[in-house]
Protein backbone atom coordinates (compact mmCIF):
# COMPACT_ATOMS: atom_id res chain seq x y z
CA UNK A 1 0.00 0.00 0.00
CA UNK A 2 1.18 3.43 -0.82
CA UNK A 3 2.58 5.78 2.01
CA UNK A 4 -0.11 8.27 0.99
CA UNK A 5 -3.23 6.38 1.18
CA UNK A 6 -5.02 6.86 4.25
CA UNK A 7 -6.17 4.04 6.02
CA UNK A 8 -7.38 2.50 9.08
CA UNK A 9 -6.30 -0.82 9.12
CA UNK A 10 -2.82 -2.20 10.02
CA UNK A 11 -0.44 -2.35 7.39
CA UNK A 12 2.28 -5.73 7.60
CA UNK A 13 3.95 -4.90 4.42
CA UNK A 14 6.95 -3.91 6.27
CA UNK A 15 6.82 -6.80 8.66
CA UNK A 16 8.77 -8.80 6.08
CA UNK A 17 12.12 -7.05 6.46
CA UNK A 18 12.32 -7.05 10.38
CA UNK A 19 12.39 -3.62 10.80
CA UNK A 20 9.58 -1.00 12.06
CA UNK A 21 6.55 -0.52 10.36
CA UNK A 22 6.22 2.55 8.49
CA UNK A 23 4.42 5.55 10.23
CA UNK A 24 1.29 6.18 7.94
CA UNK A 25 -1.92 6.36 9.78
CA UNK A 26 -3.27 9.88 10.91
CA UNK A 27 -5.12 10.27 14.35
CA UNK A 28 -8.33 9.84 12.63
CA UNK A 29 -7.39 6.60 10.64
CA UNK A 30 -6.65 5.30 14.01
CA UNK A 31 -9.95 6.65 15.46
CA UNK A 32 -11.77 5.02 12.75
CA UNK A 33 -9.67 1.58 12.72
CA UNK A 34 -10.76 1.73 16.72
CA UNK A 35 -14.68 2.23 16.03
CA UNK A 36 -14.48 -0.63 13.54
CA UNK A 37 -13.23 -2.91 16.00
CA UNK A 38 -15.43 -1.94 19.07
CA UNK A 39 -18.52 -1.71 16.52
CA UNK A 40 -21.36 1.20 17.61
CA UNK A 41 -23.75 -1.57 17.45
CA UNK A 42 -22.04 -3.99 19.71
CA UNK A 43 -24.86 -3.55 22.53
CA UNK A 44 -27.40 -4.83 20.32
CA UNK A 45 -25.90 -8.41 20.22
CA UNK A 46 -26.26 -9.02 24.00
CA UNK A 47 -28.49 -6.23 25.19
CA UNK A 48 -31.28 -9.15 26.19
CA UNK A 49 -28.74 -11.39 27.62
CA UNK A 50 -27.55 -8.11 29.99
CA UNK A 51 -31.18 -6.71 30.55
CA UNK A 52 -31.84 -10.51 32.03
CA UNK A 53 -28.71 -11.18 33.96
CA UNK A 54 -28.97 -7.02 35.75
CA UNK A 55 -32.66 -7.72 36.55
CA UNK A 56 -33.65 -4.70 34.06
CA UNK A 57 -30.72 -2.03 34.87
CA UNK A 58 -28.88 -2.71 31.76
CA UNK A 59 -27.89 0.94 31.37
CA UNK A 60 -26.31 0.80 34.58
CA UNK A 61 -24.24 -2.45 33.78
CA UNK A 62 -22.85 -0.41 30.64
CA UNK A 63 -22.00 2.56 32.97
CA UNK A 64 -19.78 0.31 35.11
CA UNK A 65 -18.58 -1.36 32.45
CA UNK A 66 -16.97 1.79 31.13
CA UNK A 67 -16.08 2.95 34.27
CA UNK A 68 -13.75 -0.02 34.78
CA UNK A 69 -12.64 0.06 31.24
CA UNK A 70 -11.49 3.92 31.95
CA UNK A 71 -9.02 2.17 34.37
CA UNK A 72 -7.33 -0.09 31.42
CA UNK A 73 -7.28 2.37 28.82
CA UNK A 74 -5.36 5.01 31.05
CA UNK A 75 -3.18 1.85 31.10
CA UNK A 76 -3.03 1.41 27.70
CA UNK A 77 -2.61 5.01 27.01
CA UNK A 78 0.02 5.52 29.01
CA UNK A 79 2.14 2.51 27.94
CA UNK A 80 1.96 3.37 24.56
CA UNK A 81 3.41 6.61 25.58
CA UNK A 82 6.01 4.68 27.35
CA UNK A 83 6.39 1.57 24.81
CA UNK A 84 7.25 3.14 21.46
CA UNK A 85 6.81 -0.30 19.55
CA UNK A 86 4.25 -2.38 17.84
CA UNK A 87 1.76 -2.97 21.02
CA UNK A 88 -0.64 -5.43 22.44
CA UNK A 89 -0.07 -6.35 26.09
CA UNK A 90 1.62 -9.40 25.02
CA UNK A 91 4.67 -6.29 24.31
CA UNK A 92 3.99 -4.48 27.07
CA UNK A 93 3.74 -7.02 30.07
CA UNK A 94 6.64 -8.86 28.31
CA UNK A 95 9.01 -5.33 28.39
CA UNK A 96 7.75 -4.14 31.41
CA UNK A 97 8.09 -7.41 33.37
CA UNK A 98 9.55 -10.49 31.75
CA UNK A 99 9.06 -12.70 28.86
CA UNK A 100 7.50 -15.72 30.39
CA UNK A 101 4.61 -13.21 32.18
CA UNK A 102 4.54 -11.76 29.08
CA UNK A 103 4.06 -15.52 26.92
CA UNK A 104 1.30 -16.00 29.69
CA UNK A 105 -0.48 -12.58 28.74
CA UNK A 106 -0.56 -12.90 25.18
CA UNK A 107 -1.94 -16.52 25.58
CA UNK A 108 -4.55 -15.03 27.72
CA UNK A 109 -5.52 -12.29 24.72
CA UNK A 110 -5.40 -15.28 22.40
CA UNK A 111 -8.40 -16.53 24.14
CA UNK A 112 -10.41 -13.15 23.61
CA UNK A 113 -8.89 -12.79 20.09
CA UNK A 114 -9.73 -16.75 19.16
CA UNK A 115 -13.47 -16.63 20.08
CA UNK A 116 -13.67 -13.35 18.74
CA UNK A 117 -14.45 -14.19 15.16
CA UNK A 118 -16.20 -16.91 15.95
CA UNK A 119 -18.35 -15.62 18.09
CA UNK A 120 -19.16 -12.70 15.71
CA UNK A 121 -19.89 -15.03 13.07
CA UNK A 122 -22.95 -16.98 15.71
CA UNK A 123 -24.13 -13.29 16.47
CA UNK A 124 -24.42 -12.49 12.60
CA UNK A 125 -25.97 -15.85 12.07
CA UNK A 126 -28.48 -15.54 14.60
CA UNK A 127 -29.66 -12.33 12.81
CA UNK A 128 -29.79 -13.42 9.82
CA UNK A 129 -32.32 -16.89 11.05
CA UNK A 130 -34.22 -14.15 12.05
CA UNK A 131 -34.78 -12.72 8.83
CA UNK A 132 -34.68 -15.90 6.63
CA UNK A 133 -36.22 -18.58 9.09
CA UNK A 134 -35.51 -21.27 6.96
CA UNK A 135 -31.90 -20.85 6.51
CA UNK A 136 -29.47 -22.69 8.45
CA UNK A 137 -27.52 -20.94 11.43
CA UNK A 138 -24.30 -22.97 10.65
CA UNK A 139 -24.38 -21.90 6.77
CA UNK A 140 -24.11 -18.19 8.21
CA UNK A 141 -21.70 -18.98 10.61
CA UNK A 142 -19.17 -20.11 8.28
CA UNK A 143 -20.25 -17.37 5.24
CA UNK A 144 -19.38 -14.93 8.04
CA UNK A 145 -16.09 -16.22 9.02
CA UNK A 146 -14.68 -17.13 5.60
CA UNK A 147 -16.04 -13.70 3.33
CA UNK A 148 -13.78 -11.48 6.36
CA UNK A 149 -10.95 -13.94 5.37
CA UNK A 150 -11.04 -13.68 2.04
CA UNK A 151 -11.35 -10.11 2.08
CA UNK A 152 -7.89 -9.85 4.18
CA UNK A 153 -6.13 -12.53 1.95
CA UNK A 154 -7.15 -10.17 -0.91
CA UNK A 155 -5.09 -7.53 0.46
CA UNK A 156 -5.80 -4.16 2.44
CA UNK A 157 -6.84 -1.89 0.01
CA UNK A 158 -10.30 -3.58 -0.97
CA UNK A 159 -10.86 -4.00 2.76
CA UNK A 160 -10.20 -0.48 3.72
CA UNK A 161 -12.59 0.85 1.69
CA UNK A 162 -15.54 -1.98 2.05
CA UNK A 163 -14.85 -0.76 5.89
CA UNK A 164 -15.14 3.05 5.99
CA UNK A 165 -18.21 2.08 3.84
CA UNK A 166 -19.84 -0.36 6.57
CA UNK A 167 -19.32 2.29 9.24
CA UNK A 168 -20.73 4.95 7.66
CA UNK A 169 -23.50 2.87 7.45
CA UNK A 170 -23.54 1.58 11.07
CA UNK A 171 -24.00 5.64 12.13
CA UNK A 172 -26.44 6.51 10.05
CA UNK A 173 -28.82 3.59 11.71
CA UNK A 174 -27.88 4.12 15.11
CA UNK A 175 -28.83 7.85 14.34
CA UNK A 176 -31.95 6.93 13.15
CA UNK A 177 -32.65 4.57 15.76
CA UNK A 178 -31.49 7.37 18.36
CA UNK A 179 -33.92 9.87 16.84
CA UNK A 180 -37.05 7.78 16.97
CA UNK A 181 -36.35 6.62 20.75
CA UNK A 182 -35.71 10.39 21.71
CA UNK A 183 -38.89 10.93 19.62
CA UNK A 184 -41.06 8.46 21.61
CA UNK A 185 -38.72 9.32 25.01
CA UNK A 186 -40.69 12.89 24.28
CA UNK A 187 -44.02 11.64 23.58
CA UNK A 188 -44.12 9.38 26.64
CA UNK A 189 -44.57 6.19 25.21
CA UNK A 190 -41.46 4.52 26.79
CA UNK A 191 -42.67 1.91 28.90
CA UNK A 192 -40.65 2.83 32.36
CA UNK A 193 -39.86 5.44 34.22
CA UNK A 194 -36.90 7.31 33.21
CA UNK A 195 -34.33 6.64 35.59
CA UNK A 196 -35.51 2.78 35.79
CA UNK A 197 -32.77 1.37 33.51
CA UNK A 198 -29.89 3.16 35.48
CA UNK A 199 -31.32 2.23 39.29
CA UNK A 200 -34.80 0.43 40.40
CA UNK A 201 -34.15 -0.08 44.01
CA UNK A 202 -36.35 -3.12 44.41
CA UNK A 203 -34.46 -4.86 41.82
CA UNK A 204 -30.88 -3.97 42.44
CA UNK A 205 -28.57 -6.79 43.49
CA UNK A 206 -25.05 -6.08 43.61
CA UNK A 207 -24.25 -9.86 42.61
CA UNK A 208 -26.59 -9.21 39.42
CA UNK A 209 -24.81 -6.40 37.99
CA UNK A 210 -21.22 -7.96 38.57
CA UNK A 211 -22.18 -11.06 36.69
CA UNK A 212 -23.40 -8.74 34.10
CA UNK A 213 -20.44 -6.99 33.78
CA UNK A 214 -18.37 -9.87 31.99
CA UNK A 215 -20.95 -9.37 29.27
CA UNK A 216 -21.19 -6.37 28.29
CA UNK A 217 -17.47 -5.79 28.59
CA UNK A 218 -17.60 -7.85 25.23
CA UNK A 219 -18.34 -4.28 23.55
CA UNK A 220 -14.81 -2.65 25.24
CA UNK A 221 -12.41 -5.23 24.42
CA UNK A 222 -10.78 -2.91 21.49
CA UNK A 223 -8.31 -1.55 23.36
CA UNK A 224 -5.30 -3.74 22.63
CA UNK A 225 -5.76 -3.83 18.56
CA UNK A 226 -5.42 0.16 18.51
CA UNK A 227 -2.22 -0.56 20.82
CA UNK A 228 -1.11 -2.66 17.71
CA UNK A 229 -0.56 0.53 15.77
CA UNK A 230 1.95 2.19 17.44
CA UNK A 231 4.72 1.83 15.10
CA UNK A 232 2.28 2.88 12.21
CA UNK A 233 0.34 5.88 13.73
CA UNK A 234 2.16 9.37 12.90
CA UNK A 235 3.28 10.70 16.40
CA UNK A 236 3.48 7.55 17.57
CA UNK A 237 3.07 6.44 21.06
CA UNK A 238 1.29 9.54 21.86
CA UNK A 239 -1.09 9.41 19.01
CA UNK A 240 -2.36 6.09 19.93
CA UNK A 241 -2.75 7.21 24.05
CA UNK A 242 -4.49 10.35 22.31
CA UNK A 243 -6.71 7.98 20.94
CA UNK A 244 -7.16 5.25 23.45
CA UNK A 245 -8.72 7.96 25.55
CA UNK A 246 -11.29 9.55 22.82
CA UNK A 247 -12.11 6.22 21.25
CA UNK A 248 -13.14 5.60 25.39
CA UNK A 249 -15.30 8.29 25.53
CA UNK A 250 -17.00 8.14 22.42
CA UNK A 251 -17.99 4.64 22.40
CA UNK A 252 -19.30 4.52 26.32
CA UNK A 253 -21.29 7.53 25.37
CA UNK A 254 -23.22 5.08 21.98
CA UNK A 255 -23.21 2.24 23.78
CA UNK A 256 -25.10 3.96 26.75
CA UNK A 257 -27.02 6.01 25.33
CA UNK A 258 -28.45 3.43 23.12
CA UNK A 259 -28.75 0.52 26.04
CA UNK A 260 -30.53 3.38 27.86
CA UNK A 261 -33.01 4.29 25.04
CA UNK A 262 -33.88 0.55 24.40
CA UNK A 263 -34.25 -0.20 28.14
CA UNK A 264 -36.77 2.66 28.42
CA UNK A 265 -38.70 0.90 25.69
CA UNK A 266 -39.33 -2.37 27.58
CA UNK A 267 -42.27 -3.20 30.09
CA UNK A 268 -41.12 -3.43 33.86
CA UNK A 269 -41.12 -7.44 34.96
CA UNK A 270 -40.12 -8.57 31.42
CA UNK A 271 -38.44 -11.90 31.23
CA UNK A 272 -36.77 -13.42 27.86
CA UNK A 273 -35.74 -17.20 27.21
CA UNK A 274 -32.71 -17.77 25.63
CA UNK A 275 -33.76 -17.44 21.88
CA UNK A 276 -35.48 -13.81 22.82
CA UNK A 277 -32.42 -12.48 24.80
CA UNK A 278 -30.78 -13.15 21.63
CA UNK A 279 -33.05 -10.94 19.50
CA UNK A 280 -34.12 -8.48 21.98
CA UNK A 281 -33.11 -5.51 20.76
CA UNK A 282 -34.39 -6.58 17.47
CA UNK A 283 -37.39 -6.64 18.25
CA UNK A 284 -37.66 -3.33 20.33
CA UNK A 285 -36.22 -1.41 17.71
CA UNK A 286 -39.42 -2.55 15.39
CA UNK A 287 -41.78 -1.28 18.08
CA UNK A 288 -40.09 1.91 18.59
CA UNK A 289 -39.11 2.65 14.78
CA UNK A 290 -41.70 0.63 12.99
CA UNK A 291 -41.69 -2.82 11.30
CA UNK A 292 -39.81 -1.59 8.07
CA UNK A 293 -36.47 -0.84 10.61
CA UNK A 294 -36.29 -4.39 12.21
CA UNK A 295 -35.00 -6.02 8.93
CA UNK A 296 -32.83 -3.14 8.39
CA UNK A 297 -31.60 -3.44 11.97
CA UNK A 298 -30.90 -7.02 11.64
CA UNK A 299 -29.03 -6.72 8.11
CA UNK A 300 -26.83 -3.75 9.40
CA UNK A 301 -26.16 -4.85 13.20
CA UNK A 302 -25.73 -8.33 11.99
CA UNK A 303 -24.47 -8.65 8.86
CA UNK A 304 -22.52 -5.13 7.55
CA UNK A 305 -20.99 -4.32 11.23
CA UNK A 306 -20.34 -7.86 12.09
CA UNK A 307 -18.44 -8.28 8.76
CA UNK A 308 -16.71 -5.19 9.31
CA UNK A 309 -15.64 -6.37 13.12
CA UNK A 310 -14.74 -9.93 11.96
CA UNK A 311 -12.32 -8.01 8.95
CA UNK A 312 -10.98 -6.09 11.71
CA UNK A 313 -10.87 -9.03 14.43
CA UNK A 314 -9.62 -11.65 12.07
CA UNK A 315 -6.38 -9.52 10.96
CA UNK A 316 -5.90 -8.05 14.51
CA UNK A 317 -5.96 -11.48 15.77
CA UNK A 318 -3.45 -12.81 12.66
CA UNK A 319 -0.55 -10.01 14.14
CA UNK A 320 -0.45 -10.95 17.37
CA UNK A 321 -0.21 -14.94 16.63
CA UNK A 322 1.94 -13.58 13.88
CA UNK A 323 4.23 -11.72 15.81
CA UNK A 324 4.40 -14.72 19.03
CA UNK A 325 5.53 -16.59 16.10
CA UNK A 326 8.23 -14.33 14.54
CA UNK A 327 9.43 -14.07 18.69
CA UNK A 328 9.66 -18.15 18.75
CA UNK A 329 6.79 -18.58 20.99
CA UNK A 330 4.18 -20.14 18.42
CA UNK A 331 5.73 -22.45 15.14
CA UNK A 332 7.56 -20.54 12.53
CA UNK A 333 5.41 -21.18 9.42
CA UNK A 334 2.99 -18.80 11.45
CA UNK A 335 5.61 -16.30 11.17
CA UNK A 336 5.79 -16.03 7.07
CA UNK A 337 4.32 -13.76 5.03
CA UNK A 338 3.19 -13.63 1.32
CA UNK A 339 4.54 -11.72 -1.30
CA UNK A 340 2.47 -8.68 -0.44
CA UNK A 341 3.53 -8.44 3.06
CA UNK A 342 0.15 -10.43 4.58
CA UNK A 343 0.16 -13.11 7.27
CA UNK A 344 -2.01 -15.39 5.02
CA UNK A 345 -1.23 -18.47 6.75
CA UNK A 346 -1.78 -16.85 10.54
CA UNK A 347 -5.13 -15.75 8.84
CA UNK A 348 -5.97 -18.90 7.40
CA UNK A 349 -4.94 -20.47 11.27
CA UNK A 350 -7.59 -18.32 12.51
CA UNK A 351 -10.24 -18.75 10.05
CA UNK A 352 -10.17 -22.66 10.44
CA UNK A 353 -10.03 -22.36 14.22
CA UNK A 354 -13.19 -19.62 14.55
CA UNK A 355 -15.22 -22.17 12.06
CA UNK A 356 -14.82 -25.15 14.46
CA UNK A 357 -15.38 -23.08 17.79
CA UNK A 358 -18.43 -21.43 15.40
CA UNK A 359 -20.17 -24.52 14.83
CA UNK A 360 -19.49 -26.48 18.06
CA UNK A 361 -20.73 -23.56 20.29
CA UNK A 362 -23.35 -22.29 17.85
CA UNK A 363 -26.02 -22.74 20.66
CA UNK A 364 -23.39 -20.93 23.34
CA UNK A 365 -23.27 -17.77 23.12
CA UNK A 366 -23.35 -16.53 26.47
CA UNK A 367 -20.42 -18.95 27.37
CA UNK A 368 -18.73 -17.98 24.24
CA UNK A 369 -19.10 -14.05 25.31
CA UNK A 370 -17.67 -14.64 28.77
CA UNK A 371 -14.76 -16.71 27.54
CA UNK A 372 -13.94 -13.40 25.65
CA UNK A 373 -14.18 -10.84 28.09
CA UNK A 374 -12.11 -13.54 30.41
CA UNK A 375 -9.13 -13.58 28.28
CA UNK A 376 -9.54 -9.90 28.14
CA UNK A 377 -9.89 -8.72 31.49
CA UNK A 378 -7.44 -11.12 33.05
CA UNK A 379 -4.81 -9.39 29.83
CA UNK A 380 -5.83 -5.98 31.34
CA UNK A 381 -4.82 -6.61 35.01
CA UNK A 382 -2.10 -8.20 33.83
CA UNK A 383 -1.49 -5.31 32.02
CA UNK A 384 -2.27 -2.98 34.82
CA UNK A 385 0.23 -4.86 37.21
CA UNK A 386 2.90 -4.20 34.60
CA UNK A 387 2.57 -0.78 34.35
CA UNK A 388 2.68 -0.32 38.03
CA UNK A 389 5.92 -1.88 37.83
CA UNK A 390 7.22 0.03 35.10
CA UNK A 391 6.52 2.86 36.98
CA UNK A 392 7.39 1.82 40.74
CA UNK A 393 10.76 3.56 40.86
CA UNK A 394 10.33 5.82 37.57
CA UNK A 395 11.24 9.96 38.29
CA UNK A 396 7.88 10.71 36.15
CA UNK A 397 5.57 8.27 38.24
CA UNK A 398 2.30 10.09 38.43
CA UNK A 399 -0.15 8.67 41.41
CA UNK A 400 -3.12 8.47 40.00
CA UNK A 401 -2.09 7.40 36.29
CA UNK A 402 0.41 4.51 37.73
CA UNK A 403 -0.78 3.60 41.43
CA UNK A 404 -4.54 4.96 41.74
CA UNK A 405 -6.24 4.21 38.49
CA UNK A 406 -4.08 0.30 38.12
CA UNK A 407 -4.75 -0.76 41.38
CA UNK A 408 -8.40 0.18 40.95
CA UNK A 409 -8.69 -1.15 37.83
CA UNK A 410 -7.11 -4.17 39.06
CA UNK A 411 -10.06 -4.46 41.83
CA UNK A 412 -13.16 -4.35 39.39
CA UNK A 413 -11.17 -6.65 37.34
CA UNK A 414 -11.40 -8.99 39.74
CA UNK A 415 -14.91 -8.59 40.88
CA UNK A 416 -16.25 -9.19 37.50
CA UNK A 417 -14.23 -12.34 37.19
CA UNK A 418 -14.76 -13.86 40.21
CA UNK A 419 -18.82 -13.48 39.63
CA UNK A 420 -18.50 -15.20 36.13
CA UNK A 421 -20.35 -18.30 36.11
CA UNK A 422 -18.73 -21.33 36.45
CA UNK A 423 -18.68 -22.82 33.42
CA UNK A 424 -16.91 -19.43 31.98
CA UNK A 425 -14.31 -19.67 35.03
CA UNK A 426 -13.61 -22.90 34.54
CA UNK A 427 -12.69 -23.24 31.44
CA UNK A 428 -11.02 -20.01 31.42
CA UNK A 429 -8.60 -21.27 34.09
CA UNK A 430 -7.75 -24.64 32.07
CA UNK A 431 -6.64 -22.03 29.36
CA UNK A 432 -4.80 -20.30 31.71
CA UNK A 433 -3.29 -23.46 33.13
CA UNK A 434 -2.78 -24.92 29.71
CA UNK A 435 -0.37 -21.15 28.90
CA UNK A 436 1.35 -21.37 31.67
CA UNK A 437 2.67 -25.10 30.84
CA UNK A 438 3.66 -24.10 27.37
CA UNK A 439 5.63 -21.32 29.03
CA UNK A 440 7.61 -23.48 31.41
CA UNK A 441 7.82 -25.74 28.17
CA UNK A 442 9.80 -22.81 26.41
CA UNK A 443 11.16 -21.64 29.51
CA UNK A 444 13.47 -25.35 29.35
CA UNK A 445 13.71 -25.11 25.68
CA UNK A 446 15.88 -21.41 25.80
CA UNK A 447 12.53 -19.87 23.51
CA UNK A 448 11.27 -17.43 26.21
CA UNK A 449 14.40 -15.04 25.77
CA UNK A 450 13.69 -10.93 26.20
CA UNK A 451 12.54 -9.34 23.58
CA UNK A 452 14.01 -6.58 20.63
CA UNK A 453 12.73 -3.32 21.11
CA UNK A 454 12.24 -2.64 17.25
CA UNK A 455 9.86 -5.39 16.80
Amino acid sequence: MRATTSTAQPSTDSTATGSRLVRRLSLSDVLVYGLLYFCPLAPTAVFGIVYGMSGGMAALVYAVAALAMTFSAISYSEMAKSVNVSGSVYRYVSLSTNAFTGFVTGWLILLDYFLLPALLSILTAIGMVLQFPESSRGFWILAFIWLPALLNIIGLKLTIRVNKLFLLVQLVTLGVFFVYSLWGVLQHSHAIGLLAPIWDGQRFELLAILSAIPVAALSFVGFDAISALNEEASGGGRTISRATLMLLLLVSLLFFAQVYLVNLFVPAGTQYDTEQAETAFYTLSRDIVGAWFQPIMIVVAGTVSGVANAIVSQMTTSRLIFSMARDGRFPAWLARLDRRGNPVRALLFVAIVSSVVGLVAANQVELLVTLVTFGALFAYITLHLSLFQRFRKHPERHWFKHVVSPLAGILILVAALASMNDNARWLGSAWLCIGLVLALILHRQGRLGSLPLNQ
